[in-house]
């Protein structure tokens, strides 16, 4: 029995010791994760480096603001207010090599360089800080804080990544301890009660821990899917929330809404920045105003500049989504009442449905994007509803866009010339060059087609002076000296050193200035006259003729006759394809032929088609018109066989009366 009692004693203390064993090992497994669990605890407690970020970001704008104060005002109270908030930035740019910030930094050669970048630019400035009142100095100092701004809103924007990046793993670590400190509770269970209290007591400060942990996850997340200035949804939550709201098929479907405001920049450049920043948040507010009555289940959001996006839901289909839109547009075309005055604005928008077998949120802001573009196209403070002919427009458009550089070298963009001609003797007297494209895939493309889509692509000064060129070349090689007439776009002419390129180009072909016209119109001069005005009489300097185009639409200012020597006005062919119908068109082009003759300028009439119509303009007093009744464009090289049929029948008049002048 004793040695019964001996060995039941040896195994009591052998489980004992195994026991206190697993006990041991428990604990210090325990141990080790409350020492990871404070760390994680310890990492989401502690200042963090986009708070410090935020803050240099902040010193940086007020730096500048006090610097953009002082330069309105010119007072000395504000002078020492820009000194002052220079050396707050200054102080704040030296602490942010130091501490966890400065480790941050050290952690990318590019935020080295660009603090470095930002603390000489910084540091230079004390000089000019010293002669502020000295107006260069002033405007150094607002350019490098400027640029100091944007620096320090890149280092700012990668402290907060940063920070979210930590938050998220945070978020793992303790979610994992969690699930392994739960099944160490079931351990301690078997072990004893008093092990059990202890991890009861660790799990109550871990839930604690992660409960402060998944607060501070969603403040980080708020912050970064808000817009700073109207705090509306930023693209990262509109993104997010289409995505959720395609999923969910509720009742009715899903409606996006792109919204352009029409003006804005003349806002910002009138007004100021700062009107400009108050309108953005008056608009903000009338949208979520206006949303809201259309239920809880509407998002207005800001993806950047005047740019935002309306998301909500439609029961009554395009017709009630295009009476949304219309109602954001009266509703946001009321005067917004800022403390710059009364502001009123309109807006574009395009919008798009979502269809039911949609699962792709990007294509459906394309859509919208490209509703908002087509609805710029056709005229501003107009809703457009998206339809599929608009992406095929935006592939073909891309297609025109990317091929002009292609098009240009191998001389597929080429003039024709269609004939302006004597009507009294049927003689070809000029010719106009007009730009014509044969697509290597796309065929014949349309010229208001192209010229639009190189306008808008910045190509069309290129495109001009090709055309210019290129006509200068082919009636320079022509037999009889006959003139060419060129139109000049909105671009060409804006741009000072027309004239020297222009010149350059007489030179270069050889073609006498008198053999060139240049035609305008009335438009391009209206945007602005001053300028344009003396751009055309420097080329008029040169020799070449320069023609008013489109004559008797739009403005019309009859002070422009006045102001400028044209050689000749070009009778719009508006009036001409209604002469048998509407007597006053005649009587118009009647009294545009007496002015021009009594001002000794010429004049051709446009789009003369049927022999009725030259009948009536002959009696009118025209002699020189063009249009398909004389002949359509033609390339160079059926030129010559045309002047040849026509100088078969009528011998040359002489110059300069080559372009009919006087008539």
């Amino acid at each position: 029995m004793a040695r019964v009692g001996e060995t039941l004693i040896g195994k009591a203390r052998l489980v004992a010791i195994m026991v206190l064993g697993g006990l041991v090992l428990v604990i210090m497994v325990q141990a080790e994760a409350v020492l990871t669990t404070g760390e994680a605890v310890n990492r989401s407690m502690r200042y963090d480096i986009a708070m410090s970020g935020l803050n240099g970001k902040l010193d940086a704008v007020n730096a500048l603001e006090r610097a953009a104060r002082y330069a309105a005002s010119g007072s000395a109270e504000d002078a020492r207010g820009a000194r002052l908030f220079y050396n707050i930035l200054l102080s704040r740019v030296d602490t942010w090599s130091a501490g966890a910030f400065g480790a941050f930094v050290e952690a990318s050669p590019e935020r080295i360089a660009l603090l470095q970048r930002v603390r000489v630019d910084v540091d230079r400035l004390g000089p000019l800080y010293a002669r502020i009142e000295d107006r260069e100095a002033l405007d150094e100092i607002r350019l490098v804080l400027s640029d100091a701004a944007q620096a320090l809103m890149h280092l700012g924007g990668q402290a907060m990544t940063a920070n979210l990046e930590e938050a998220a793993e945070i978020r793992k670590t303790l979610r994992e301890r969690q699930e392994f400190q739960n099944a160490l509770v079931m351990v301690l269970i078997v072990f004893g009660a008093v092990l059990l209290a202890m991890m009861s007591f660790q799990a109550r400060r871990l839930r604690l821990a992660r409960e402060f942990a998944e607060r501070s996850a969603r403040k980080f997340e708020q912050v970064a899917q808000r817009d700073p200035l109207t705090q509306l949804a930023n693209r990262l939550a509109f993104d997010g929330a289409l995505d959720m709201a395609i999923l969910d098929r509720s009742a009715g479907r899903l409606a996006v809404y792109a919204i352009d405001l029409d003006g804005f920049k003349a806002v910002n450049d009138m007004l100021g920045h700062a009107a400009g920043d108050s309108l953005l948040v008056s608009v903000a507010r009338r949208l979520e105003e206006i949303v809201s009555g259309w239920g809880a289940d509407g998002l207005v959001s800001r993806l950047g500049g005047d740019e935002f996006t309306v998301l909500t839901r439609v029961t009554g289909g395009d017709g009630q989504a295009a009476a949304r839109a219309q109602e954001l547009i009266d509703g946001l075309r009321t005067a917004h009442g800022l403390e710059y005055g009364n502001i009123v604005v309109d807006v574009t928008i395009g919008f798009a449905l979502v269809d039911a077998d949609t699962i792709d949120g990007d294509a459906v802001v394309q859509n919208a994007d490209l509703a908002l573009s087509h609805a710029k196209t056709s005229g501003k403070g107009r809703a457009q509803a998206y339809d599929a002919s608009m992406r095929e427009d935006a592939t073909r458009r891309q297609v025109i866009e990317a091929g002009f550089s292609c098009a240009l070298s191998k001389g597929e963009i080429l003039p024709h010339y269609q004939p302006q001609v004597e009507m009294a003797t049927g003689r070809i007297v000029g010719f106009e060059a007009l730009a014509r494209w044969r697509h290597a895939e796309l065929g014949w493309v349309p010229p208001g087609e192209f010229v639009r889509i190189a306008e808008a692509s910045g190509r069309i000064v290129e495109i001009g002076e090709h055309i210019l060129r290129t006509a200068c070349r082919d009636i320079c090689l022509l037999p009889q000296e006959v003139p060419v007439a060129v139109n000049l776009s909105v671009a060409q002419l804006a741009h000072s050193d027309l004239p020297d390129r222009v010149a350059a180009i007489l030179e270069e072909t050889g073609l006498s200035p008198e053999r060139l016209k240049l035609e305008v119109t009335e438009s391009m001069v209206m945007s602005d006259s001053t300028r344009a005005l003396a751009t055309l009489r420097r080329l008029k300097d040169l020799g070449v003729w320069i023609a008013l185009d489109d004559f008797g639409t739009g403005y019309s200012a009859l002070s422009y006759l006045r102001d400028f020597a044209w050689d000749e006005l070009k009778v719009d062919r508006s009036f001409v394809q209604t002469l048998e119908s509407d007597a006053q068109s005649l009587l118009i082009i009647r009294s545009i032929v007496e002015l021009a003759r009594r001002l000794s300028i010429s004049v051709t009439v446009e789009g003369v088609e049927t022999p009725s119509q030259c009948a009536l303009l002959r009696r009118a007093g025209c002699r020189i018109a063009q249009g398909f009744y004389y002949g359509h464009g033609v390339p160079a090289s059926e030129l010559p066989a045309q002047l040849q049929r026509s100088f078969s029948r009528v011998p040359l008049l002489e110059k300069p009366d080559a372009w009919g002048k006087g008539a």
